[in-house]
């Protein structure tokens, strides 16, 4: 039996809808209602369940990124024009940063984080280099500790533990237990928390579970949504922060 039964763009769509959750916690319920929020507006019981409803929202969302990184790797391997793919992603890289800034910061232009569409796109530029020299093993680290440290300096979402991530769905691609087994490891190693208890972290767990959803894919693309994310990023970033600041903080 075919256990293999998820095409490219469900999976795709399984990580927007994580990631969705994930920005409505931070955007519309935490930075909106909980920021905003008088005394008076909650009681002490209604407040506490408002923030463990931000706080479960986090945690569904942390499966989206791990998802990303592995499309990105899919796209990599199977784009028939790469300089086409870069641009793309770098344009709507740079045509989400004002929208991600005022979402997540309120303001237009913030330096205290850049959206992930970056950390991708510094994903997708170390694949290049590392496919240039013939996926050397040496090279691919040099290369991956170098975008870590930019994407470190330059507050990328997902940081290092992204480019770590894309560098080893890359290299592993066709060692897929081992490449689930580092992912793992360097899921645990980038929370910076190497405690016993970090194993059974829900956000850990969360996280890695995205392995389950990588092991049913099918290979096949699927639906044709070649513009969906590029859109959908910028988009419900926007329609987040205007329902939060036109409507949910006027009423608080």
């Amino acid at each position: 039996m075919n256990r293999r039964i998820l095409s490219g763009s469900t999976i795709k769509i399984i990580a927007v809808i994580s990631m969705f959750i994930d920005h409505f916690g931070a955007i519309l319920l935490k930075n909106g209602i909980v920021m905003n929020a008088t005394y008076e507006t909650f009681s002490d019981s209604q407040f506490s369940f408002l923030l463990k409803v931000v706080e479960v929202c986090r945690i569904l969302g942390r499966a989206a990124f791990p998802l990303f990184c592995f499309l990105l790797v899919e796209g990599f391997v199977h784009t028939h024009n790469l300089k086409k793919y870069i641009l793309q992603l770098g344009l709507f890289a740079i045509v989400s940063e004002p929208i991600y800034d005022l979402a997540f910061s309120g303001n237009i232009f913030s330096i205290n984080g850049q959206n992930v569409m970056f950390t991708l796109l510094l994903g997708l530029l170390t694949l290049t280099l590392i496919k240039k020299c013939n996926d050397s093993f040496l090279w691919a680290v040099i290369f991956t500790l170098l975008s870590g440290i930019v994407s470190y300096i330059l507050k990328f979402d997902g940081w290092y533990y992204g480019i770590i991530m894309i560098t080893v769905f890359y290299l592993l691609r066709n060692k897929e237990w081992l490449k689930y087994l580092v992912t793992i490891a360097v899921t645990y190693l980038c929370g910076l928390d190497y405690s016993i208890q970090a194993f059974a972290d829900p956000y850990f767990l969360t996280a890695v579970s995205s392995i389950v959803i990588m092991a049913l894919y099918s290979g096949e693309r699927g639906m044709r949504m070649k513009y969906f994310f590029y859109m959908f990023y910028p988009g419900h970033l926007l329609l987040l922060y205007s329902l939060t600041a036109f409507i949910i903080v006027p009423m608080l």
